[in-house]
Protein backbone atom coordinates (compact mmCIF):
# COMPACT_ATOMS: atom_id res chain seq x y z
CA UNK A 1 0.00 0.00 0.00
CA UNK A 2 0.78 3.53 -0.94
CA UNK A 3 0.19 7.41 -0.22
CA UNK A 4 0.20 8.40 -3.53
CA UNK A 5 0.89 12.51 -4.32
CA UNK A 6 0.25 13.40 -7.97
CA UNK A 7 1.25 17.31 -9.26
CA UNK A 8 0.59 17.99 -12.88
CA UNK A 9 2.48 15.36 -14.42
CA UNK A 10 4.96 14.52 -11.55
CA UNK A 11 3.99 11.59 -9.62
CA UNK A 12 5.66 10.49 -5.71
CA UNK A 13 4.71 7.46 -3.00
CA UNK A 14 4.93 7.57 0.20
CA UNK A 15 5.04 3.34 0.77
CA UNK A 16 4.09 2.19 4.57
CA UNK A 17 7.57 1.38 5.08
CA UNK A 18 8.52 4.49 4.71
CA UNK A 19 5.63 5.89 7.14
CA UNK A 20 8.15 6.20 9.93
CA UNK A 21 9.20 9.58 8.87
CA UNK A 22 5.39 10.25 10.69
CA UNK A 23 6.38 8.84 13.48
CA UNK A 24 9.49 11.10 13.83
CA UNK A 25 7.65 14.19 13.42
CA UNK A 26 4.72 13.10 15.82
CA UNK A 27 7.48 13.50 18.64
CA UNK A 28 6.83 17.02 18.04
CA UNK A 29 3.29 17.50 17.02
CA UNK A 30 3.67 21.40 17.38
CA UNK A 31 7.14 21.67 15.48
CA UNK A 32 5.94 19.52 12.30
CA UNK A 33 2.19 20.59 12.06
CA UNK A 34 1.42 19.82 8.14
CA UNK A 35 3.53 16.24 8.63
CA UNK A 36 1.14 15.34 11.27
CA UNK A 37 -1.91 16.97 9.06
CA UNK A 38 -0.81 14.55 6.06
CA UNK A 39 -0.42 11.55 8.84
CA UNK A 40 -3.54 12.28 10.21
CA UNK A 41 -5.08 12.23 5.91
CA UNK A 42 -3.19 9.71 5.40
CA UNK A 43 -5.63 6.38 4.02
CA UNK A 44 -7.76 9.58 2.38
CA UNK A 45 -8.36 10.76 -0.86
CA UNK A 46 -7.44 15.30 -0.65
CA UNK A 47 -5.48 18.01 -1.70
CA UNK A 48 -2.33 20.13 -0.54
CA UNK A 49 -2.42 23.72 -2.09
CA UNK A 50 1.25 25.18 -2.96
CA UNK A 51 1.67 27.02 0.10
CA UNK A 52 1.32 23.77 2.32
CA UNK A 53 3.80 22.11 0.19
CA UNK A 54 6.24 24.97 0.89
CA UNK A 55 5.65 24.50 4.57
CA UNK A 56 5.93 20.59 4.03
CA UNK A 57 9.64 21.16 2.59
CA UNK A 58 10.72 23.33 5.75
CA UNK A 59 9.30 20.76 7.69
CA UNK A 60 11.02 17.83 6.08
CA UNK A 61 14.25 19.90 5.93
CA UNK A 62 13.66 20.26 9.98
CA UNK A 63 12.99 16.38 10.80
CA UNK A 64 15.60 15.76 8.91
CA UNK A 65 18.03 18.09 11.10
CA UNK A 66 16.60 17.18 14.07
CA UNK A 67 16.46 13.22 13.29
CA UNK A 68 18.89 12.35 10.86
CA UNK A 69 21.47 11.16 12.75
CA UNK A 70 19.47 8.38 14.27
CA UNK A 71 17.15 7.57 11.52
CA UNK A 72 19.12 5.17 9.33
CA UNK A 73 20.63 5.40 6.29
CA UNK A 74 17.33 5.63 4.08
CA UNK A 75 16.21 8.35 6.04
CA UNK A 76 17.92 11.33 4.04
CA UNK A 77 17.00 10.24 0.78
CA UNK A 78 13.53 9.46 1.57
CA UNK A 79 13.31 13.54 2.65
CA UNK A 80 15.45 14.76 -0.31
CA UNK A 81 12.51 13.08 -2.15
CA UNK A 82 9.73 14.19 -0.49
CA UNK A 83 11.92 17.53 -0.02
CA UNK A 84 11.94 17.92 -3.76
CA UNK A 85 8.56 16.99 -4.97
CA UNK A 86 6.91 19.64 -3.17
CA UNK A 87 9.26 21.99 -3.71
CA UNK A 88 8.43 21.26 -7.46
CA UNK A 89 4.64 22.09 -6.31
CA UNK A 90 5.51 25.00 -3.87
CA UNK A 91 7.61 26.86 -6.99
CA UNK A 92 5.50 26.41 -10.04
CA UNK A 93 2.11 27.00 -7.99
CA UNK A 94 0.69 23.47 -8.31
CA UNK A 95 -2.07 21.53 -6.04
CA UNK A 96 -1.01 18.23 -4.91
CA UNK A 97 -3.19 15.82 -5.39
CA UNK A 98 -3.31 12.77 -2.52
CA UNK A 99 -4.87 9.29 -3.04
CA UNK A 100 -4.88 6.80 0.12
CA UNK A 101 -5.22 3.32 -0.12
Amino acid sequence: MAFDLYAADRHEAISEQDAYVFSLASQAPGDFPQLNALWARFYEAFNIDAEQAGALVHELLVLHARYGAQAGKGFAPLVLRLAHFFSTAHRTGTAIRCIGD
